[in-house]
């Protein structure tokens, strides 16, 4: 008789070989997404993160059925794994941070299902899921929460009877001017009190309704509160001639505002608790992993797979000054006015203004190079400092912006990303045809294109706009330079 081998060194080798390409594959990712905790203050929490869900690993609800036959299938973290792997080629390809960071989460995540084996998986299921917190998610809500807490200020304003007035961001009362900036929106807060409700939640109810529907209600409380507390601020500033409210005691004010606001939703949450929940230490005997060889064969082949797909794809230099795009129809190729544009690092770049006054922009990209990308938190169509959109049209693949600055004037700004052969004004359809375009090898480029001429958007001036543009994009050639003298590493 031949001797029987035990598969299960042969499964740990394979899931060594696993974890092996999930760190050369991820790497960069955690590191980024370190730098991203260390830099904003908005995430310091998640450093906090690791520890709880390690604390829970160790310890863990005692009420948890793992012997359920409702368990989900072991091929279910496998398809959710592959599914994550495709994630990740996007967003590495359309160099969007989230998108890799929710991957590199997931992936590990998924791991550790797989490890741990549906059933064992279970009991952790809090400790694995909450990892996903490791996530510096939610940079997207600043401009609407910015919106809402302007919203929720003048409202309050009006309840007492302070005259306000409202433009954009910025409120006007008889005290000062004041702007509800990013720092004020509230999103600090906001994703700090759902990592703690969720961890409370967990502490306190055993049913699933109730854990939704606290995260839910203490979600919206901070963002009430937040609309309070700059309301707050203002009416200090008011009823002080702007002696108080701003400064140190800024913070400090709010701080304190959203500390009695949490202790109150916890107060309110620990009303409602379910009977007691027992938490004991883990039992090895019931944390065997339940390694499947097929299942480890498949996982260890998905990543491999797109750690390969991952190194075969190559980012273009980027050049120490952009190459210069001859406007032949632009009198002055040094300056645009007062516009304020700025796409940096491009690979080509052409400017300039004409006997007309219209000034003309255009700038290429590769479809993903080592610094710069054609959409941008970097990039401006205009410069927010000094204009304020008063108007967006978009009509034949084209946006028309009116522009209008503190003193009055007016500005008309005509634009379109051009990836290829298409003609898109929309930034994350830019983002997925590069993404796609840069998947394939498709050696073509993205630009920007733009023209804008002083005073309002009229029929008139919509009209100047459009044959300009036309012959922007006719006239603008991308350099030979900037294509055949590409570098790829």
């Amino acid at each position: 008789m031949i001797p029987m081998v035990n598969a299960l060194p042969i499964r740990l080798l394979l899931l060594l070989l696993a974890l092996i390409c999930y760190i050369l594959l991820y790497a960069d990712a955690w590191l980024d997404m370190e730098r991203v905790w260390r830099s904003s203050a908005t995430y310091n929490h998640c450093y906090l993160i690791l520890p709880i869900s390690l604390y829970f690993f160790y310890r863990a609800k005692t009420s948890v059925n793992t012997n359920s036959s409702a368990v989900p299938v072991a091929w279910l973290p496998l398809l959710i794994l592959i599914t994550t792997q495709f994630v990740w080629l996007l967003g590495f390809a359309a160099d969007i941070a989230l998108l890799m960071h929710l991957a590199a989460v997931v992936t590990l995540q998924m791991l550790l299902w797989l490890v741990l084996g549906s059933r064992v998986a279970r009991r952790y299921v809090f400790a694995i899921g909450y990892l996903i917190f490791l996530v510096p998610f939610g940079e997207e809500l600043s401009p609407l929460l910015q919106d809402i807490t302007a919203d929720l200020t003048v409202m309050m304003l009006h309840w007492v009877n302070i005259p306000v007035y409202r433009e954009g961001l910025y409120l006007a009362t008889p005290a000062g001017l004041f702007e509800v900036a990013e720092a004020c929106s509230g999103l600090r807060f906001l994703i700090a009190s759902i990592a703690i409700s969720v961890l409370f939640s967990y502490l306190t109810f055993n049913r699933i309704w109730k854990h939704v529907s606290f995260v839910v209600f203490m979600a919206l409380i901070s963002v009430l509160a937040n609309g309070v507390r700059a309301f707050m601020l203002v009416y200090i500033g008011e009823v002080s001639n702007m002696r108080f409210g701003f400064g140190a005691d800024h913070y400090l004010y709010g701080w304190l505002f959203f500390g009695a606001v949490l202790l109150a939703g916890f107060w309110l949450g620990g009303r409602f608790a379910d009977q007691e929940v027992a938490l004991s230490r883990s039992n090895s005997s019931n944390a065997t992993p339940q390694l499947q060889s097929s299942v480890v064969i498949c996982s260890l082949f998905t990543l491999a797979a797109t750690l390969s797909f991952t190194l075969s794809l190559h980012a273009q230099t980027t050049p120490d000054s952009a190459v210069s795009v001859s406007l032949p129809f632009a009198t002055n190729t040094n300056a645009i006015a007062d516009w304020g544009i700025s796409f940096p690092h491009s690979q080509a770049l052409g400017k300039g203004t004409d006997n007309a006054g219209i000034s003309y922009f255009v700038a290429f990209y590769a479809n993903k190079q080592h610094v710069g990308e054609l959409i941008s938190w970097q990039n401006a169509l205009f410069d927010p400092k000094r204009w304020q959109v008063q108007d967006r049209v978009a009509r034949d693949n084209t946006v028309i912006l009116q522009l209008k600055a503190r003193d009055g004037s007016y500005r008309s700004l005509l634009y379109w990303y051009q990836i290829g052969q298409h003609s898109v004004i929309s930034s994350p359809q830019a983002k997925l045809h590069q993404a796609l375009a840069f998947l394939t090898d498709d050696s073509s480029v993205a630009a920007v294109y733009a023209v804008s001429v002083a005073g309002k958007a009229d029929e008139g001036e919509v009209q100047l706009l459009r044959r300009a543009a036309q012959t922007l994009q006719q006239t603008a050639a991308l350099p030979t330079v900037a294509v055949t003298g590409a570098d790829y590493d």
